[in-house]
């Protein structure tokens, strides 16, 4: 075979290779949209279409059709103040960051004199304020929380160190309506926004050696002093009662 017979060869097969990725990619792409119909047949409910983030948006810069993508979404799970419109946020610039696959909200457009810094390993949430909430009046941009879910089973710990990053203006302080915004780990925000749809989520103000001491409640002490000195003069006194009998005989 010839130069000239081996770059044709070499060029068809590259040709097939990239029809064949592009098809697999098509096939891939296919199948995760059919699994996500049947989703959402088998769950059920009324679903609405959001501005979902198909990649990760960093503060300044603006959505496009390459970062967003409109997804139907259960109305149940849908988050509070959601993005329903892809033209009404296309160019928009965001000032709090949005991770891929979370619906886009106002929080994400806030304007810049009311934005909030999210620390980079958290993902900041807006969780509905109401009286079964449990956060105590006065809180404070800044303040950790300890998130529970309280249900019929009993109540579980979420997230121990949930992060207030803004709270309803009141000019009095932390009110019973409107929404509290907060960070927590990203492992955590499945579960934190379930207990909050549920209305099952509780937050506390915990001490700051609250947690800690709770923890070392649940640890066996390794030691036990009181018994160890009772069992030393129990030697004693044996020590004793021997001596006696010695200065009997």
């Amino acid at each position: 075979m010839n130069r000239r017979l081996r770059l044709v060869a070499s060029g068809a097969c590259a040709l097939l290779s990239a029809a064949l990725c592009l098809a697999y990619g098509e096939h891939v792409r296919s199948q995760s949209e059919r699994l996500r119909e049947e989703a959402l047949e088998r769950y059920g409910g009324e679903v609405v279409t959001l501005v979902v983030a198909t990649e990760g948006i960093e503060v300044g810069e603006s959505v496009s059709r390459v970062n967003v993508a409109e997804r139907e979404w259960l109305v149940d799970l849908a988050p509070a103040d959601a993005v329903t419109g892809l033209d009404s946020v296309l160019g928009t610039e965001v000032s709090v960051p949005v991770a891929a696959g979370v619906p886009l909200t106002e929080l994400n457009f806030r304007d810049s004199a009311e934005s909030v810094e999210v620390p980079p390993d958290r993902v900041a949430l807006s969780v509905p304020l109401d009286d079964d909430l449990g956060v105590p009046p006065g809180t404070a941009v800044g303040a950790s929380l300890a998130a529970y879910e309280a249900d019929e089973d009993g109540v579980r710990m979420i997230s121990e160190d949930v992060r207030v990053l803004a709270v309803p203006q009141t000019g009095t302080g932390l009110m019973g309506s409107g929404s509290i915004t907060v960070a927590v780990a990203p492992d955590d925000v499945a579960r934190l926004l379930a207990a909050s749809d549920a209305g099952c989520l509780r937050l506390a103000l915990p001490g700051d050696e609250a947690l800690a001491l709770a923890e070392g409640e649940q640890s066996a002490p390794e030691s036990v002093p009181a018994e160890k000195d009772g069992e030393d003069e129990a030697e004693d006194g044996e020590a004793e009662d021997t001596t006696g009998e010695d200065d009997v005989s």
